[in-house]
């Protein structure tokens, strides 16, 4: 490693951000003209075809995208204006004069942020705009929107002297938050998450994964035209219902690979539901997910349309996969979310996942479990503090049982798994579990603290664990 007087990173937005928000923005706009123009005869039909815009404009400035949002919102604003302008007076002009002008505009506006935005930080000074500034009085924090996380980037936002600077388009955005907490000694701004979370995303899956069963029966529907309503939904239902569990038990062929074929060496420590645990040093554990087929392989135990068994291995049914991969996006939010919000949750161990291994992560290793021997007698004072941070996080931690915390060298609580989920995300995804899992009796608090949550299932709690230390 390089020595700090060595060190320089590096920040400017991707192409990838280019092709996603300023391109991206322009093939939405040429959509909305011709929309306009055909359903409205723009601009011969200024309000109908003005309103339309200005909704449009109003909607993107809202959900502010990038640094330039306010500009690019201009621009669509004062081509809205320019088309009224021309028109009030009556000049000849070509229809598609505005449309051109403004989507070049969009274009030159968000290539010129792409070719001009830049941060430097080298030792302890960060420049901004030619301006030097010490690293430590500068505090960080990384932002992943829901289509920038789709292709792989997010935002720097840089708080100084109650001014911010937002930077988008950076690749890997909370791996680089890390690096200017770590080896430049920014500051790490504390971080909300927000109520929904992945919600929207969540529902668009939903609706993307049913899609085609509606469409199935809207076919079926069509074809029984001829019969009467009660019996065209009726043998609509059962063939969309057959077809549908049909369809899912399909058994397509799991990875060719072990994910886990290249650590297979190194000392497995622990094999829980989801994970295999390798030791890679003696601070650091690698923890790999199972990939369908390769690991977790019985869902006798849960609701899902399976005729025989709900097994997995070589062939698995298209139902558990879709199952198996959601969880397994779940289970990788929350990876994300630890590298986050550790700075700010004591209980929440380092953190790091691996370039070009998306289902694999190394975490720091916590050599105690929590045990009557190793207890603190301050567990429950941690669990309250646990529990406060959580709170000013806007987070819930769930599937908290005794195996999922250990205990570090100083006595402090470590919560090595368990997943992240916002006030939003919690209500769905309690609903769900109880719902499909049905190895379950509910969820219960740990230590009556109320954003700390354990599965009420065979595995041991931690106010179990607290109830035989006050017996001894």
């Amino acid at each position: 490693m390089n020595n700090r007087s060595d060190m320089i990173q590096v920040l400017s937005p991707s192409f990838r951000w280019f092709f996603t928000n300023p391109f991206f923005l322009s093939i939405e706009l040429i959509f909305i003209y011709l929309i306009i123009n055909i359903e409205f005869s723009y601009p011969n039909e200024l309000f109908t075809g003005s309103i339309l815009l200005l909704i449009f404009a109003l909607i993107y400035y809202l959900l502010d995208f990038s640094p330039i949002t306010l500009h690019q919102t201009f621009l669509m604003i004062l081509a809205n204006f320019m088309q009224i302008l021309l028109s009030y007076f009556s000049l000849d002009y070509s229809p598609i004069l505005i449309p051109s002008l403004h989507i070049f505009s969009q274009i030159i506006l968000g290539f010129s942020y792409y070719l001009g935005s830049k941060i430097i930080v080298q030792d302890d000074i960060i420049l901004i705009n030619s301006k030097s500034i010490n690293c430590s009085d500068v505090s960080v924090e990384s932002r992943v929107r829901t289509i920038g996380g789709l292709f792989g980037f997010g935002d720097i936002i840089l708080h100084y002297n109650n001014k911010k600077f937002m930077l988008s388009g950076i690749v890997n955005p909370i791996e680089k938050r890390r690096i200017l907490i770590d080896n430049f000694n920014f500051l790490a701004y504390k971080q909300k998450a927000n109520w929904s979370g992945t919600i929207i995303l969540f529902l668009v899956s939903v609706i993307i994964l049913i899609s085609p069963i509606f469409i199935l029966f809207t076919v079926f529907y069509i074809y029984f035209s001829e019969l009467f309503v009660v019996l065209r939904f009726f043998y609509s239902i059962i063939l969309t219902l057959i077809i549908s569990i049909l369809l899912l038990n399909i058994r397509i062929p799991r990875v060719r690979i072990n994910p886990a074929l290249d650590i297979m060496d190194l000392e497995l420590v622990d094999t829980g539901m989801w994970t295999q645990i390798f030791q890679l040093n003696e601070t650091t554990v690698v923890k790999q997910l199972f990939r369908c087929g390769w690991g977790h392989n019985n869902y006798n135990d849960h609701k899902a349309p399976i005729i025989g068994k709900k097994m997995c291995g070589r062939w698995n049914p298209i139902a558990l996969v879709i199952m198996h991969n959601l969880m397994l996006i779940y289970q990788m939010i929350g990876v994300h979310r630890r590298k986050i919000f550790e700075h700010h949750i004591e209980a929440i161990p380092r953190t790091y996942t691996v370039h070009g291994r998306y289902f694999r992560y190394l975490q720091e290793h916590v050599p105690k479990p929590l045990n009557l021997e190793n207890m603190p007698e301050d567990i429950k004072d941690q669990f309250i503090l646990l529990n406060e941070e959580l709170e000013k996080s806007g987070l819930f931690i769930d599937d908290i049982h005794a195996g999922n915390v250990r205990i570090n060298s100083n006595g402090k609580i470590r919560l090595v798994d368990g997943e992240l989920y916002t006030d939003g995300e919690i209500l769905i995804k309690n609903f769900l579990v109880n719902g499909i899992d049905d190895r379950l009796n509910g969820m219960e608090t740990v230590l009556g603290c109320e954003r700390i949550i354990r599965w009420v299932d065979h595995r041991l709690s931690v106010d179990d664990v607290v109830k035989q230390k006050v017996k001894v």
